[in-house]
Formats: C-alpha cells, structure tokens, sequence
C-alpha cells in the first residue's frame, strides 16, 4: 500500500490544495503561505482517525479535547478556512483526504471531516476503508509524526509512563521529553541515530539510561570524539536531528512531517539534510514532509525530490528551476555554470536533463555573440 496524495480543504490558510506526494517532499514560501498549515492539518486528521471511535460517512462521533493527542490551538474552532467551525452539519467545517495506491494498481481514498461538537470536542465523519484501516489505527498506531523546531531541552527529566510520553510527543511537546523517547528505544535503535547522524555531523555515541530500582531522572550523554557531554550541552542542531530520527523510530510513521528543521542547522549540513532524509524515507518505507525557508535544503536536493512553492494557502508551482529562482538563487545557486556560445541552448539543455542529477547542479546561460565594433 502506497501513499500517492493528500488533498487538504478549508484548513487555516488553505482553501483547497493538493499535493501528489514522492518519498521526500519540501514545502516553500514565504510566511503565512500555508507550509504549517498542511502538516497540521494531516497531523491533526491522521490522530483523530485513530483515536474516534468510528469513522463512517454517514454517521458523526466526537473526540473529547481532552483526550486528543494533537491540537494546533485551544481555540479549535478558529482552524478553519475564513469562517470559524460551527457544531452543525452545513455549518463550516475542514476536510483531509489520504489517497493509496494498493499493490494491484487500484486507488484507496480515506478522508476526514472535521468540525466543532457541540461539548468541547472535534465532531468527525469520514470514510476509512478496510484495506488502510491498519495504517490508521491501533493503541500504539501512528499514520503521522509531526515534528516542530527544537529549542533546548530541560535540565532535568523524570521517568514518565509510556503513553505519556507518546502522546506529549505527538503533541510536538519531545524536546521536554526527549530523554524519556530516547528511552523507550532499544539499543539497536540508538545506533542506528548514531550511524543517520554520522554523515550529516560526524561521529557521535548516545548513551542513554535508567535503573528502574535506583533512579528518579533519565541520564542521557553524549560522546563526540573524547569529549563526553550531558544531553542538555549539546548544540541545538545536534538535538534537532536526534528528535527527529527519534521520531522516524519511536512512531514509525507511514508520513513523517518536519517544520523548518533548518531553523539551528549549519547551511552545509542543510544541503546534507535532504539527501539523508531522502535515503532514510526509502529504507523505512515513509513519506516526508518537510517546510523550509532554505535554499540551501532546497540546493542539496535529490533530483527526484518534490520541491513545491506555496503562496497565499495555495500551490504555485512544482517547477524546481522556478523554486530556486523565488529563493534567490538562480545561477550561483548551482556548482557548474556553462556559458554557451548561442543564444538558443534548448538541444544542450535536452542533453543534460538525461542525468536529472547532474542538470540540478548545472546551469546553462545564453551567449550573446560577438560583434565588432
């Protein structure tokens, strides 16, 4: 089963968009354009498939607030798109739409419609057919993992229950419990963030532990070369990347969605990051999301990575050449300039797009001739 798109309608700054989906997709544009919006709402849809007791197109269920493992705000009712929910059927309401394609070629379509309850809870209806019904629920069933900016974690972190700590990190709320995920991973699965963090800022040990009969607090550190440090000393981009690849393993996502992971990564590291990103979404058989303002994350992306420019809550373009112009890029942006002799290189383009890797690196310019004077 195959994730193919997502639709997302009347959701905070989007109208109406759809985005059909490769294995890493990133998400442009200025503030307020609509790149949050998009993760947030198929956040929010894919918690409460799992967490309604029923989704069915002709009947409506409500999920306490309360109970909810993600909110964007407290003020739900004012997620939607110009008006706010209402508690009634014709009243505004926001809609999400998951599309698959299934072994044999067939589309599956789950959607979700989503709108206030008359108590303090989210009202939804929807369809969730038999064939995807396992990708959405189950008590430890995730579809989605969100990951906002990391700014530090605390100090100083006690030994929360399992469910606990899953729900605040669905809740985006990790690097408070960054510890307590890093704890609920084997051994196994520590090495493997120690070997996706080895490319992109070399060689680092995690040690994690907690003696159930002996400790109160989670010890967490961290070795880079011979220097040893508590979790809480490390650099932010170091912890940004451990959260995320913490997420990759603790949630095991069918959609990963990242938000502006850029924000404490060097720009070398950024022109790393997709690439990765790239390679871990084939290996776990995921999807990812990712919004950036970074020409340098959209410059270190793999050819066949889908780059979409969004503006005003709508899709504007998917054309990587007119993405990377609108970052400022354009020519200096690329590692080879070729300068051809005549204006018109329409042939000497067609050539190059043969190697989609190498004609992202490459930008071709018009000559303008010669002439005497």
């Amino acid at each position: 089963m195959k994730l193919e798109s997502i639709r997302v309608e009347k959701f905070k700054r989007i109208d109406s968009i759809d985005l059909p989906l490769k294995d890493l997709n990133i998400l442009v544009g200025s503030n307020g354009s609509g790149k949050s919006s998009v993760l947030q709402a198929l956040h929010l849809a894919s918690c409460l498939m799992r967490q309604a007791e029923r989704i069915r197109a002709g009947s409506t269920v409500m999920v306490r607030v309360s109970d909810l493992d993600y909110l964007p705000s407290d003020e739900y009712w004012r997620l939607g798109h110009g008006a706010d929910w209402g508690n009634r059927a014709i009243s505004p309401s926001s809609k999400v739409h998951f599309k698959f394609i299934d072994d044999e070629g067939g589309q599956i379509t789950a959607h979700l419609e989503m709108r206030s309850a008359r108590n303090a809870g989210i009202s939804v209806q929807g369809e969730l057919p038999d064939p995807v019904r396992p990708l959405f629920r189950g008590e430890e069933t995730f579809f989605s993992g969100f990951i906002p900016g990391i700014s530090g974690i605390p100090n100083v972190e006690q030994k929360n229950p399992k469910r606990v700590v899953l729900k605040a990190c669905s809740f985006g709320d990790s690097n408070v419990y960054l510890r307590n995920a890093l704890n609920l991973l084997s051994e196994q699965e520590l090495d493997q963030i120690e070997s996706w963090l080895q490319p992109l800022l070399g060689q680092i040990e995690l040690d994690v532990k907690f003696n159930e009969a002996t400790d109160f607090d989670i010890h967490a550190d961290a070795r880079i070369g011979a220097l040893s440090l508590p979790l809480e000393l490390l650099g932010t981009g170091y912890l940004q990347l451990i959260k995320i690849f913490c997420y990759i393993l603790l949630f095991k996502p069918s959609i990963l969605l990242i938000d502006e992971p850029d924000i404490h990564l060097h720009p070398i590291v950024q022109e790393k990051l997709a690439e990765s990103l790239l390679r871990i979404a084939r290996a776990q058989s995921i999807k990812i999301i990712m919004t950036t303002h970074s020409p340098f994350i959209v410059r270190g992306a793999p050819a066949d990575t889908n780059v979409v420019w969004l503006a005003d809550g709508q899709k504007k373009t998917d054309d990587r050449s007119v993405v990377e112009l609108a970052l400022g890029w354009g020519a200096f942006g690329k590692k080879v300039i070729v300068i051809s002799e005549d204006a018109k290189n329409d042939l000497l383009k067609k050539l190059i797009r043969q190697w989609p890797d190498i004609e992202r690196a490459v930008a071709i310019l018009p000559g303008r001739g010669y002439k005497h004077l």
